[in-house]
């Protein structure tokens, strides 16, 4: 993730963005009903289905607005139900070991041996809460040697037989050096990316306890982007940000362009340094100005939960994932703390990150999932 004035760059823009009764006495036909003025010399006598549709019209259409507002009224105590339904119960101290176990494995740069160990941990998780799992492999080029570097998103799906779905997603690569470091011995240091990489999935294997009993109109699918920062420097910088999610995305758009399948992505977010002390999570503009509705129903559902981190406020822009999924129209927006103090740092680590903070992000998650609907297809 980046800001303008940070390391990253990337693309802003989206696509503008989807047998008769024997019992009953059978009644004669009867006369033609008379026209209620005289006719007119010469003029012809009112049609029957003229007059059928004089009198059956205004009763149909009352019976149709009077079905609209008991279905009006249903709607509106489903949502009362909803809103007024406890949250979910995200355990914030397990997340947070979850967190740890992932620091214990060191850095997880893409492509490395502690990268794929990480994806198959998560994976066996994922199974064992109940999804269904699956890895969309991809590569690149290293962007120091040429090399090429095997790559992998991690997807676990909740009812899979739902075509409306919403896709939850995290980073799980760790960048290769802590390049905020202005100490060139520092420099040197391990990155292990506690909530840089490591919150957000600790957060999506959270959730994943939840989601098998988790009543939704949904599906529900929770992503591991690989290769989100697979980058080395700052100025100058080598590497190309987010291939993870721009090769998730583009395996979506060829397959809905072809139609190959019948899934839509109704709604996206993307959960990066979710986990740190103080936390504070604003608007951000990208997300403002891509997916508006989508902020305005979490911050929303943030407020009634008194999940005092996301400040209704507009922050930095943030280059990220969620531009990726945007840019093939599905409505994304990034849940970010970008002030966090150890952003690319050696001291990115679980110490400086928080049970607290990822129980109130997983909450206002899960509550959402709770309470979207299904949306009309575009």
């Amino acid at each position: 993730m980046s800001v303008q004035n940070r390391a990253k760059s990337g693309t802003r823009t989206a696509r503008s963005r989807r047998r008769r009764d024997p019992h009953v006495e059978e009644r004669k036909p009867e006369p033609a009903a008379l026209p209620l003025e005289p006719a007119a010399p010469g003029a012809k006598p009112a049609s029957g289905w003229r007059l059928w549709l004089f009198v059956s019209v205004p009763i149909v259409c009352g019976l149709g607005g009077v079905g609209f507002f008991f279905l009006q009224q249903n709607q509106k105590a489903e949502a009362k139900k909803a809103m007024s339904a406890p949250p979910v119960a995200i355990d914030g101290e397990r997340a947070y070991r979850y967190l740890k176990q992932l620091c214990e494995i060191g850095p997880r740069v893409a492509g490395s041996e502690a990268n794929g160990r990480q994806r198959k941990l998560v994976a066996d998780h994922f199974a064992k809460m109940g999804g269904n799992v699956r890895e969309q492999k991809f590569h690149a080029a290293h962007p120091l040697t040429g090399k090429r570097v095997e790559m992998a998103n991690l997807i676990g799906s909740w009812q899979p037989d739902r075509n409306q779905r919403v896709v939850i997603g995290a980073h799980y690569d760790t960048r290769p050096r802590p390049d905020e470091e202005t100490d060139p011995e520092r420099l040197k240091l391990p990155f292990l990316g506690a909530n840089d990489g490591a919150s957000g999935v600790a957060l999506l294997m959270e959730i994943a306890h939840h989601l098998a009993e988790l009543v939704t109109p949904l599906g529900v699918d929770l992503v591991l982007f690989d290769g989100e920062e697979l980058v080395y420097g700052n100025n100058p910088r080598a590497g190309e940000y987010f291939l993870g999610s721009k090769y998730f995305a583009q395996v979506y758009a060829d397959q809905v362009d072809r139609r190959r399948t019948p899934v839509r992505y109704v709604a996206g977010m993307v959960l990066d340094m979710v986990g740190g002390k103080n936390l504070q999570i604003n608007q951000e503009p990208n997300s403002l100005n891509l997916a508006p509705d989508l902020v305005r129903e979490v911050w929303a559902i943030a407020s009634r939960l008194e999940a005092r981190s996301f400040r209704f406020r507009e922050g930095r822009e943030v280059l990220d994932d969620h531009l990726a999924l945007n840019n093939v129209g599905i409505p994304a927006i990034d849940i970010i703390d970008f002030d966090y103090p150890y952003w690319h740092k050696a001291d990115d680590l679980p110490e400086n990150c928080s049970a607290d903070s990822l129980a109130e992000v997983g909450r206002v998650v899960a509550t959402w999932l709770t309470q979207t609907r299904r949306r009309s297809r575009r």
